[in-house]
């Protein structure tokens, strides 16, 4: 507990939307002096480009009176308000940070602009590859479901660029939702237990749903590895360039058919893995949005940060940012180590393989036996937390 030196705990709560169902998250964060908290920008603000990505992030942070009552030695409770970013949950930065990072790399084409209808086959001709395209053609032995899923994909994109993802939902709902804006299709593979209203809204959105059995990340039919399988299908093996042209872009009299005259199809599609649990843009999304709006709204008064945990993202981006300024503050004044740096606790269910990783060296718990494993083994009604996996 921190000194009775009218310390501070500050909970960032993401609770998400009732109609996506999106799952929730919570954390804690400590303050050193009583004082309320700013409603200014934070310290990262950004362009004002209108859309969906402009509502995201720059939340609140909201005072629990009550609880902080409960609580002895002047302590203070505050969540924020994740839930008010566009698609409910803090998933929106990292969808934002890990598709722009795609099209900045050329994993993704650039987004699709109005401007572009004008000159649309002087833009797009030259995403047509000028190599041989040895392509796998038959994709008969592709399932139907999936085959299904990448169909829609192909025919909702309006920049030849497939988002690919595995997901438990929320974080397939900002991503799903920024496609949209930026005129990119996109595939969601996902586990069965989730509920039936993620998969609706995402099929409301226009992404192809796969829906595979939960089970562990080593067996090939993890939501996560099927995903993977998707992009290699679609961006290494090229299986669905001569489907896409023959039946999407033809019957749509595209312009850019006047620009091919190969008997081979082009390579027109461009698909990327956003992988967020190895994904770096991540952390590097919530080191550079959320811990600064958390450092500015504390002045920078913050002795811990508490909260689950799926990719962990938050978890490390935001504890990354808060204990570097922390350091960076003592250097500046030159003063002896007065006070502690913030913690940085996670908090998982009874049954944490994670737990045992931190304090004992080894990803495991007991009830991962083959005897005891069950697949609700997890006694909690948040979903997308209690992981078994070690993520980037």
């Amino acid at each position: 507990m921190p000194s009775n030196n009218s310390s501070f705990i500050i909970a960032p709560l993401a609770v998400g939307s009732a109609v996506a169902a999106v799952s929730v998250y919570a954390a804690l964060i400590f303050r050193r002096r009583s004082r309320t908290c700013s409603n200014g920008p934070s310290s990262n603000d950004a362009v004002i480009i209108g859309g969906y990505q402009s509502l995201i992030g720059d939340t609140p942070l909201l005072y629990l009176p009550h609880i902080s009552s409960l609580l002895p030695n002047n302590v203070k409770i505050y969540v924020k308000m994740e839930c008010l970013n566009p698609g409910g949950t803090g998933k929106d930065r990292a969808a934002r940070s890990m598709i722009l990072c795609a099209e900045e790399k050329g994993e993704l084409p650039p987004p699709y602009k109005a401007s572009m209808i004008a000159n649309k086959a002087d833009s797009e001709i030259t995403n047509i590859s000028d190599a041989p395209n040895t392509a796998v053609k038959d994709h008969s032995n592709i399932p139907d479901d999936i085959h299904a899923a990448i169909v829609t994909a192909l025919k909702n994109t309006k920049t030849h660029g497939i988002l690919i993802e595995g997901t438990s939902g929320s974080t397939g709902i900002s991503l799903a939702s920024l496609a949209c804006t930026r005129g990119h299709g996109i595939i969601v593979a996902m586990p069965d237990d989730q509920s039936n209203q993620k998969k609706e809204f995402l099929e409301k959105l226009g992404c192809g749903v796969v829906v595979v059995k939960n089970c562990s990340i080593s067996n090939p039919g993890h939501y996560v590895n099927v995903a993977r399988r998707i992009w290699e299908w679609l961006n290494v093996e090229r299986r669905y360039d001569e489907y896409y042209w023959e039946s999407v872009m033809k019957p749509a009299g595209d312009e850019i058919l006047n620009g091919h005259n190969n008997s081979s199809p082009p390579r027109l599609i461009r698909a990327a893995f956003m992988n967020q649990f190895e994904n770096l843009a991540n952390v590097t999304s919530h080191y550079t949005s959320t811990g600064p709006e958390i450092y500015s709204q504390l002045d920078g008064k913050v002795d811990a940060f508490i909260m689950s945990a799926g990719t962990g993202g938050t978890l490390v981006g935001v504890g990354a940012y808060l204990k570097e300024r922390f350091f960076e503050n003592l250097q500046q004044k030159h003063r002896m180590l007065s006070q502690s740096p913030p913690r940085i606790i996670l908090v998982d269910p009874p049954g944490s393989s994670l737990f045992n990783k931190i304090k004992f060296g080894v990803a495991y718990a007991s009830q991962q036996s083959e005897r005891k494993l069950r697949r609700h083994r997890y006694d909690t009604l948040a979903e997308g937390i209690g992981l078994d996996r070690v993520t980037a």
